[in-house]
């Protein structure tokens, strides 16, 4: 009988006497204008409408707009027809009535049209689906490619959403992605949905919507035999135990008893300590550290370079001082020395300091040593003699040059002034404001970064790192002969005055 149903044309509820016709959807409006941008800025995205990307699911929530496709079997017919959800969240269904469906999910929706079904038809039943999902407007913000306010169906969810917007910029924050609907705000964490398809991290959206994307925030990087080598926001944990679980943990040939954790440590220095990761620890991560996991198979030794180096093309790439400086680490193959290491990393900039490089070493059985290397002497003058041999775990470190010239002791303003090959010691004392009404200026000393010293009308062409010292004279003008005579003076009144007190007495009484 049920075939038979299904197969004769029977004639819809939508056309017996007296029923209102089936609601026909209403056509979407033309996108509005996106809004005018200021001069220079990148133009606005137009707002068009999304297309639809996936079902609604039973836990959908029915809301204004929704296009329904409500379909109704009973034993002799069935009726199809379509209806939307109006603003007060109700559906008209002839001759079922108005019925509020409005903040239910599809599955509630369903499970009430159905009992009003029943309730006047003896044999029925009800199915319905949502054939047009209802589009609104949601405002992105912050570090996305094309932010402002973009049209979205309340079937899409917020991952789909950024990606649709352009996605987040390479400054944006995917983990700590701020979230609001009407008074609450949340923050959700892209990036965990992305790598573990946690959908507690990628709501749907709803009408009203507020996305903003922050700035990228502190970044640890993983390297070696992890799952996922890179680098990596901090989550709001922030531990190492968060991130390995973000990414997947280590590689089957990791050695995670060997692990390294390096981290700069005052003063920009850096400092590596070993870390267990079989029973992965609670250590807090701060911003800038690597971790660092050896294969299995072969703990090799490694050795850091950092500074002015040329670098190759997988050298992290810092700026110090405002030049390019690198921060990598090498393998460190039996036998190599310092001038091995300083061609893996690419040679010495045209910036470097040669003369001030220095090797971090970690003592075995006492404290860190700093070991100094002239690669001045070594890279020009052939001086075998700086060409040392490293060991597991050295910092080997090439400073930026000095680009100053510092003016001291008796001028108007003494400190730091930009270096400039072409200027006399003279000059720069005109810089820092001339020489003071103490100062000897024919004393003046001008001493280099190699230590030595010369007087100023005898000094070399300046370099980069020198000092110009201007002493005080010992006597000046009248101020200091008078200030000399008035002292003397007041020592001779005062001796005077003893001398009267003490001696006048006893020579009277005599």
């Amino acid at each position: 009988m049920l075939v038979v149903c299904l197969l004769t044309p029977s004639l819809t509820i939508a056309q017996q006497p007296g029923a209102a016709p089936p609601q026909q959807p209403q056509p979407q409006q033309a996108p509005p204008t996106p809004f005018p941008t200021a001069p220079g800025a990148r133009p606005a995205a137009p707002l068009v409408a999304v297309p639809l990307r996936s079902a609604a699911g039973p836990d959908y929530r029915l809301g204004n707009g929704d296009v329904l496709d409500v379909l109704i079997a009973g034993r002799l017919d069935v009726t199809r027809l379509q209806v939307i959800v109006d603003p007060e969240g109700n559906v008209n269904i002839p001759p079922l009535g108005s019925i509020e469906v409005g903040g239910r999910t599809l599955l509630e929706g369903n499970r009430k049209i159905g009992e009003r079904a029943r309730a006047l038809l003896r044999f029925a039943d009800v199915s319905i689906a949502v054939s047009s999902p209802r589009v609104f407007d949601v405002t992105v913000s912050g570090e996305i490619e094309r932010p402002g306010t973009v049209q979205a169906q309340a079937t899409q969810r917020l991952h789909e959403l950024v990606l649709n917007a352009g996605g987040i910029t390479p400054r944006g924050s995917a983990r700590h992605v701020q979230v609001s609907a009407g008074a609450s705000t949340r923050e959700v964490d892209l990036l965990r949905f992305e790598l573990r398809g946690d959908l507690t991290q990628n709501p749907y959206v709803v009408d009203n919507m507020r996305v903003h994307v922050p700035p990228r925030a502190a970044a640890v990087t993983l390297a070696g035999a992890v799952r996922r080598p890179g680098d990596y926001e901090l989550g709001p944990d922030g531990s190492l135990r968060e991130v390995l679980d973000l990414t997947g943990g280590l590689a089957p040939g990791g050695a995670g008893s060997d692990a390294r954790l390096t981290r700069i440590g005052p003063e920009g220095r850096k400092e590596t300590v070993s870390v267990d990761l079989r029973t992965i620890p609670e250590v807090p991560l701060q911003s800038g550290d690597t971790i660092f996991v050896p294969p299995l198979s072969v703990i090799q030794d490694v050795v850091e370079v950092r500074g002015a180096f040329i670098g190759v093309v997988d050298s992290s790439k810092t700026v110090t001082a405002g030049k390019p400086t690198i921060v990598q680490r090498f393998e460190l193959a039996q036998g190599e020395r310092v001038r091995d290491v300083v061609v893996k990393a690419g040679g010495a900039a045209a910036y470097a300091d040669l003369r001030l490089a220095f090797v971090d070493r970690s003592g075995q059985s006492g404290p860190r040593q700093r070991v100094p290397i002239d690669l001045q002497r070594l890279l020009v003058e052939k001086d075998e003699s700086q060409n040392v041999l490293l060991q597991n775990g050295d910092v080997l470190t090439l400073p930026v040059v000095e680009d100053k010239v510092y003016v001291v002791g008796e001028v108007k303003a003494p400190g730091a002034q930009d270096f400039r090959p072409d200027l006399t010691p003279r000059e720069y004392l005109a810089l820092a404001g001339g020489p003071s009404n103490r100062a000897k200026v024919k004393n003046t000393t001008v001493t280099f970064r190699n230590g030595r010293t010369y007087a100023m009308a005898e000094a070399p062409p300046l370099e980069a790192g020198a000092v110009v010292t201007v002493p005080e004279v010992a006597v000046k003008w009248y101020q200091d002969y008078l200030l000399i005579a008035q002292t003397i003076a007041s020592l001779i009144t005062a001796y005077t005055g003893i001398y009267v007190l003490f001696n006048g007495p006893l020579n009277n009484n005599n």
